[in-house]
């Protein structure tokens, strides 16, 4: 595999390369609304080159928000600035996704909060409780209908967030579920499994899905323990998206790094999930340098997540990652311009590198 190759994790209809923009929260939203800060912010890394881009956590009820300024798709009225949104993403040539979320106990709200443990005791939790199974049935309802509003507004596909200690990764961890808990991962998944069929059936929106794969924690849980998970999904999902930690604890990250003697210290993990199913296999965590996708690709990794960088550099794709040669006029296409283009770009670099 290679950078440029295209990713079809979405049958026809392939990303123009293998790097995504991961979901990350800009807290820019009031009641839900995307505005003109997310046109410019995603319709930038758009026209920077990233192939796939996933629209930050956004919220399937208003009291399953992360924090009160994150997006939201819980009525129908936010539809029209999101498809605003897509519009803009897709006339810079990236695939548009948005990561559907219910924060559950990690929701810092001043209303009334529910989610499936009471484990995080360091947030104030004076209006939290534990989620009744009538309420986690209403949450399923929450997430297809948010599904269905994600359509209308002209997304390519969804992501559902069961990773970094949210609703869905709460209700999947052996450790701290107090709703579900069951040994048995599948039957801990069960709701998780109840949505994922009941979009693909009544919506038909291609479905991806992000995990914390690891706690990063003996007390936790590691790949071994999501693989009968992957294996059961694996024909319902377009992809899965591995991040870890964030659930039981925050990871130590540079003892978590001198362990696996790599930053990259998640590809081992990925690894090991590429060889137990098929579906593409997203990366995210330290992928800077072009030395760096290179090496995921060369271990048949699908997608290369970038994160933190891509914040700082929205044109990390064209200006560091893709050589001049790799530029193709039809892909990135406001390259047209006749007085400064990529390849000017990368041929002046050169010369005041003194290449």
């Amino acid at each position: 595999m290679k950078l440029t190759d295209k990713f079809e994790f979405i049958k026809g209809k392939p990303a123009r390369n293998r790097i995504v923009m991961p979901p990350m929260d800009t807290l820019m939203a009031i009641d839900g609304f995307a505005n003109q800060f997310h046109i410019q912010h995603y319709g930038a890394r758009s026209y920077g080159g990233t192939g796939t881009i996933i629209v930050e956590s956004t919220a399937v009820a208003e009291n399953g928000r992360i924090r009160e300024k994150d997006l939201g798709l819980w009525k129908d009225d936010q539809i029209a600035p999101l498809k605003n949104l897509v519009k803009v993403i897709k006339m810079g040539g990236a695939l548009a996704g948005i990561q559907l979320n219910h924060a559950g106990a990690k929701a810092e709200l001043p209303i009334a909060t529910v989610g499936a443990t009471n484990y995080y005791d360091y947030l104030d939790q004076t209006n939290f409780s534990l989620l009744t199974i009538k309420q986690l049935q209403v949450i399923k309802d929450d997430f297809v209908a948010a599904a269905k509003r994600a359509q209308q507004a002209g997304f390519d596909f969804i992501e559902l967030h069961a990773a970094h200690g949210y609703l869905l990764s709460e209700i999947l961890s052996k450790t701290i579920n107090q709703v579900t808990n069951n040994q048995d991962i599948l039957k801990r998944a069960k709701i998780i499994i109840e949505i994922i069929d009941q979009i693909n059936v009544e919506v038909k929106i291609p479905v991806g899905i992000r995990f914390s794969i690891t706690d990063h924690s003996h007390d936790g849980m590691d790949v071994e323990d999501f693989l009968p998970l992957l294996k059961a999904l694996e024909t319902k999902v377009i992809y899965f998206h591995l991040s870890s930690g964030e659930v039981i604890n925050r990871a130590d990250i540079p003892t978590v790094i001198k362990a696996a003697k790599t930053k990259l210290f998640r590809l081992p993990l990925a690894v090991k999930v590429k060889k137990a199913i098929t579906t593409p296999l997203i990366v995210v965590g330290n992928f800077v340098f072009r030395t760096d996708v290179d090496l995921a690709f060369d271990l048949a990794i699908d997608g290369v997540a970038i994160g933190r960088e891509l914040l700082f550099n929205p044109n990390i794709v064209v200006n560091s990652l893709l050589t001049t040669d790799e530029i193709d006029d039809q892909l990135y296409h406001w390259n047209d311009n006749v007085w400064f283009n990529y390849k000017d770009y990368h041929a002046l670099k050169d010369r005041l590198a003194g290449n």
